[in-house]
């Protein structure tokens, strides 16, 4: 039904998505591994527990840009390798 082409664009958008997600899932379970043994390392020490707040915070505010940039990689790799 659609043409050659097109078939190829909607197979690399696919593939994107793949590795845009796949990046997303990784980095949410290591985020959370770190964040528990790091919680645990600190409750144990009865330590300030503020800081490990910031930077899980800030992984997960950097994780979608982390996600775009792989999604961005792979469809830019996709119209290089199409031509």
């Amino acid at each position: 039904m659609f043409s050659s082409k097109l078939e190829k664009r909607r197979k690399v958008r696919r593939f994107a998505l793949l590795i845009a997600a796949t990046v997303l899932v990784v980095c949410l379970v290591l985020i959370a591994v770190v964040a528990v043994q790091g919680f645990d390392l600190l409750g144990a020490a009865e330590a300030d527990r503020m800081p490990m707040v910031f930077a899980v915070l800030g992984a997960l505010a950097g994780l979608p840009l982390v996600t775009l940039i792989a999604y961005a990689a792979a469809r830019i790799y996709g119209r290089v390798t199409m031509r």
